[in-house]
């Protein structure tokens, strides 16, 4: 709908007093007064020198390696001089508007829609976008909300946003509040303002302290089944293991925005959304399910958040020139996903097993996944899909940086530390170089090699040739086995099976686990049992992946079993012979002799 023409003219009646020579942009947003679901803004102008200047909304984002053309949810598009005339402005592709007369130029006006519930074919992944629910919350990527000129991307930026009172903004932008309700925030420049989302809402926040460094957690909850205390209570002693693997962590504070939907909200009208994370310097934005299970809310919090979070050793203190100027409409992609987000998954699992957040074989579980995923993708080079990212022929491998980029990271810290006696491994090499450049100093894309190489060992070459570089399988078998640990492709078993159809549903008024669609079965487990204890080991939300694992999924030992179940409100023993078979178990992975790694080799802490 068009905005009335009343509130327009008596909007810009107040252009006259405007500072037409300020050094830098200031946007008007207005989080009150909402109309269709969007978002009013006005931007006060920078002095500008040019007749004629280009106005940008971002065709890409860093960290997402996606063209989203975040200017398509732009609408009514305005441009006035200092007398509130309206200025010639021409749209000149999805995501640039052309103004003529620019000297003369002192605001400009548009409506900024939410990304969240627009029906498009190229949906944007909901951690990169925005969501504006008036009254309830607004979800700002500054990337959906703001753009820059062509030429001025470098000047100081102030956000003026008008909130309702009761609301409050979580983010790391500096925040100045007022009790009328218009908040001022500050950024040294639009690539700053776009690597710092924001979240208002009513606040539910809690924060601690993590060796030197604090940490903010804000949770926003469709139903209210998930609290900022609650998440915080799982991320103390993941941001205790990160300070412990980094020795003192790099950043002094650091925000957790998290939002929390309803799943069958999760992927929008148009399928393409999905739940997830996006990183950024000082902080992360999620987009995750309210799950009933306490456990499973715990899981996928700190698989996701350890991630995240770890992107503070790089990209943020190592990173590319791509990535220091990173070109918001013409991107140019760096030849280092592997490093960026396949060494920042692994070491996410590293130092979770480090500091006993995830068992040994949970650690194993995790790589043995990430080779079956990776499988999926075929054999390719990864910097060759880095660079490419954003064609047709390699937008659909990028995925692949959180399973090949991942096991990729963790052959190459066997191989370093294989090749140097255990001396150095892939985290002292990273640091170091995060060391030698830093948030400010960006390497050269064709260094990064050469530089890796002069910090670990000379043989380092071959893998990177072999492996980054080359499209070679990765050498699974011989460097598993370094640890203690063996592997093969395809490995026939002898298995131990109740049933072919097995399967549990977990009953949430009850918090009890059923049966259903249990089939022909050894045990005679019928549906809408309850599952009690497997083996006189009583069954939680904890122990059961385990539990189901050993003597379910991956039963190569036990040919007898005794589970107890409740059946209409009487307790029943079930036990007997499993049927045999075999089956052939890919990426078959367990330790040689019963000896695990911690017996044979020092893991670096």
């Amino acid at each position: 709908m068009t905005k009335p023409a009343s509130i327009i003219l008596s909007f810009w009646l107040f252009i006259p007093i405007l500072s037409f020579s300020q050094q830098g942009y200031t946007y008007l947003t207005d989080l009150v007064n909402i109309k269709n679901d969007q978002v009013s803004v006005t931007l006060e102008t920078p002095s500008l020198n040019a007749d004629t200047v280009i106005y940008s909304f971002p065709k890409a984002i860093p960290g997402s390696y996606a063209v989203k053309d975040f200017g398509r949810f732009i609408k009514e598009f305005k441009a006035y001089n200092k007398n509130g005339k309206q200025l010639p402005v021409q749209k000149i592709n999805n995501n640039q508007y052309q103004i003529t007369r620019s000297k003369t130029l002192a605001g400009i006006h548009y409506l900024v829609n939410d990304t969240w519930d627009t029906n498009h074919p190229n949906f944007v992944f909901q951690p990169g976008g925005s969501n504006i629910e008036e009254g309830k919350n607004f979800v700002i990527n500054n990337h959906a909300f703001y753009g820059y000129f062509e030429g001025y991307k470098n000047l100081p930026i102030t956000l003026k946003i008008t909130r309702p009172l009761n609301f409050y903004a979580s983010t790391h932008l500096p925040v100045q509040q007022s009790a009328e309700g218009v908040d001022v925030l500050q950024a040294a420049n639009y690539n700053f303002l776009a690597d710092n989302p924001i979240i208002y809402s009513q606040p539910d926040t809690t924060s601690f302290i993590a060796g030197d460094s604090r940490i903010h957690v804000t949770v926003v909850s469709a139903t209210g089944k998930v609290t900022s205390a609650q998440v915080a209570s799982y991320l103390k002693p993941l941001s205790m293991a990160l300070q412990t693997f980094f020795n003192g962590l790099p950043v002094k504070s650091y925000q957790f925005l998290f939002y929390f939907d309803k799943p069958e909200n999760a992927l929008g009208e148009s399928g393409g959304g999905g739940y997830g994370a996006l990183e950024h310097s000082y902080s992360s934005l999620y987009y995750l399910p309210e799950i009933a299970m306490e456990s499973r809310v715990k899981s996928l919090v700190l698989e996701v958040a350890g991630h995240e979070f770890l992107h503070i050793l790089t990209p943020l203190n190592l990173h590319s020139e791509q990535i220091e100027n990173f070109d918001f409409i013409n991107p140019e992609m760096s030849e280092h996903l592997w490093l960026y987000e396949g060494v920042t998954e692994y070491f996410a699992n590293l130092v979770q097993l480090q500091s006993g957040l995830l068992s040994e074989k949970e650690f194993f579980g995790n790589m043995k996944e990430k080779m079956e995923q990776a499988k999926e993708f075929g054999q390719f080079s990864m910097t060759e899909m880095s660079k490419n990212v954003l064609t047709e022929a390699y937008k659909s491998k990028y995925n692949s940086v959180y399973s090949k980029g991942a096991l990729l990271a963790f052959m190459l810290d066997l191989y370093i530390r294989e090749k140097t006696h255990n001396n150095i491994d892939l985290k002292s090499a990273i640091q170091k170089l995060a060391l030698q450049y830093g948030p400010n100093k960006p390497f050269k894309d064709e260094d990064l090699f050469k530089e890796l190489v002069s910090v670990t060992h000379p043989d380092v070459n071959t893998f990177i040739a072999n492996y980054i570089v080359g499209s070679q399988p990765l050498p699974f078998k011989e460097m598993l086995a370094t640890i203690g640990y063996e592997y093969a492709a395809v490995e026939t078993k002898v298995t131990y099976n109740i049933g072919q159809k097995l399967s549990l549903k977990f009953d949430v008024p009850s918090k009890q686990f059923v049966f259903s669609e249990v089939g022909n079965n050894a045990l005679l487990i019928k549906n809408n049992d309850v599952l009690v204890s497997i083996d006189n080991t009583a069954v939680t939300e904890e122990n059961l992946n385990d539990l189901w694992d050993k003597y379910v999924q991956y039963n190569f030992n036990l040919p007898d079993l005794s589970i107890t179940v409740l059946r209409e409100g009487e307790k029943l023993v079930l036990q007997g012979k499993l049927f045999k078979g075999r089956t052939d178990v890919k990426n078959y992975l367990a330790p040689m002799n019963a000896v695990t790694f911690h017996n044979n080799l020092t893991w670096p802490n």
